[in-house]
């Protein structure tokens, strides 16, 4: 390959290049248009192609690929009632959520705990109160 000399800054480039690496000089001419541009043509609206519109209805939460459906049909079903427990009359059943459960077993562990707690506290003190004294 052959090199040419640039016309601006005399910098040696190589045929095969359209600009010059050091200036930024032209060496292919441009052709003048003859006749106006498509976009020209469309007197100056704007005009998406697919993928750029697809990416703007995205960005709206929308789909152009998502049909509208037809409304579910909901059928509710009827819970049932819980079972009363038999009490005399006049007395009211209180029934206890099983949210109130982990309550009860969190307390327990806790009470263990501070048990064992406790008895350890009262083994050190029994094994060092002499040594202390």
């Amino acid at each position: 390959m052959g090199l040419k000399q640039c016309v601006k800054c005399n910098e040696m480039v190589d045929e095969a290049k359209a600009f010059c690496p050091g200036c930024g000089n032209s060496f292919v001419e441009e052709k003048a248009r003859e006749e106006a541009s498509g976009f020209d043509k469309l007197d100056s609206t704007v005009q998406f192609g697919q993928t750029m519109y697809n990416q703007m209805l995205s960005d709206m939460g929308l789909s152009s690929a998502k049909t509208p459906k037809a409304p579910e049909k909901r059928v509710e079903v009827p819970k049932p009632e819980p079972v009363a427990a038999v009490a005399p009359k006049g007395t009211e059943v209180k029934q206890n959520p099983s949210g109130n459960l982990k309550w009860f077993i969190l307390g327990g562990v806790l009470l263990v705990i501070i048990f064992i707690l406790i008895i350890a506290v009262a083994a050190v003190l029994w094994y060092f109160w002499p040594r202390i004294s």
